[in-house]
């Protein structure tokens, strides 16, 4: 009996050693744990996601009609103006009128106040709900790259232990040896998470006339930029730089921001950033210096142009071509 304690006392070191602890009944990697965690994550983030984007999508349509109906009465009016003009008292004219006026006055009854839809990200309560969609989009994003990473590091583990653990069972058929997750069931999990979300759907909201959007920076870190349309430039805050690793800056030189201001910046070169399925290597950066911290950071639209970038109608979003998987910045 004694000595199948030491057998199992001894097998138990074996796999601690080699980086697996218990999990249930079975024998996992640690970092298979973090696989889990993060799948979890993942799954909920989406859950979260996709009630607010329904309830967005409502509030975008809402107010698409009730805007639709304050065009049609502003277009009233302007007719009954014009008639009016045209018309003179107790003539046959009047009756017209007449009728145009309780028209209005109907369409009035049934009108609520509608803004026009590409001002529409900027009203406070789109905004903060486009701001928190932001967010979850970029978790989501986080979280998926995470997992694909994840779940290869911990096949290669597997990989390379094959024979080990095929011992380890064949002498102890009473230890079930993981893995916890197959590679096919994490892709499936990533890719439903991605369809559900429509990650290549980028949110985005107004502040003041500043189209802004998010993005993951090497991706870890997440944060938000100002859309340039006509600019190939990324601009970072300091802070952001810092963040992210850059430290190998140029000297500062004068440069002049999207906004037409002349500042004075330095140089670097970026390895990654993310936007949905957009992965741009090796980007070229300009980091503003402490001192203009307040501008924020900028992204110019033609450098996402290899995925066809479109601002959409509600004005509320930016979708990417996401059939193109090009991740480079000079395609």
């Amino acid at each position: 009996m004694s000595t199948g304690i030491s057998v199992g006392a001894e097998l138990t070191q074996q796999l601690t050693e080699h980086g697996f602890e218990k999990f249930g009944s079975k024998w996992v990697l640690t970092e298979e744990l973090a696989l889990k965690r993060d799948m979890e994550a993942l799954e909920d983030v989406v859950k979260r996601i996709i009630p607010l984007r329904r309830q967005i999508d409502l509030a975008v349509t809402d107010n698409a009609l009730r805007w639709q109906k304050q065009q049609a009465a502003s277009k009233l009016i302007d007719q009954i103006a014009n008639i009016m003009k045209r018309s003179a008292v107790g003539t046959d004219e009047e009756k017209k009128v007449q009728k145009q006026v309780d028209q209005l006055k109907q369409a009035s009854r049934d009108l609520r106040d509608g803004v026009d839809p590409k001002r529409f990200g900027a009203q406070p309560h789109m905004r903060a709900m486009l701001e928190s969609l932001t967010l979850m989009h970029q978790q989501a994003a986080v979280l998926a790259v995470r997992l694909e990473k994840e779940s290869a590091e911990v096949n290669e583990v597997y990989h390379k232990l094959s024979d080990t653990t095929q011992g380890w069972q064949a002498q102890h058929p009473e230890v079930s040896v993981g893995p916890l997750f197959r590679a096919e069931q994490i892709d499936q999990s990533v890719r439903k998470a991605r369809a559900s979300i429509n990650l290549d759907d980028i949110p985005m909201y107004l502040q003041g006339d500043q189209k802004r959007v998010g993005v993951v920076l090497s991706d870890q870190f997440p944060t938000v930029l100002t859309i340039c349309p006509k600019d190939n430039r990324l601009i970072l805050t300091s802070n952001m730089a810092y963040t992210v690793g850059l430290r190998n800056l140029s000297d500062p030189a004068v440069v002049t921001l999207p906004c037409g201001l002349e500042t004075k910046a330095r140089s670097g070169m970026l390895s990654q950033m993310r936007m949905g399925s957009a992965n741009l290597n090796d980007v070229s950066v300009i980091v503003l210096e402490p001192s203009d911290e307040h501008l924020g950071g900028f992204i110019g639209l033609k450098l996402l142009q290899a995925w066809n970038p479109t601002f959409a109608k509600s004005g509320i979003s930016l979708s990417l071509d996401a059939s193109n998987q090009s991740s480079t910045v000079s395609r």
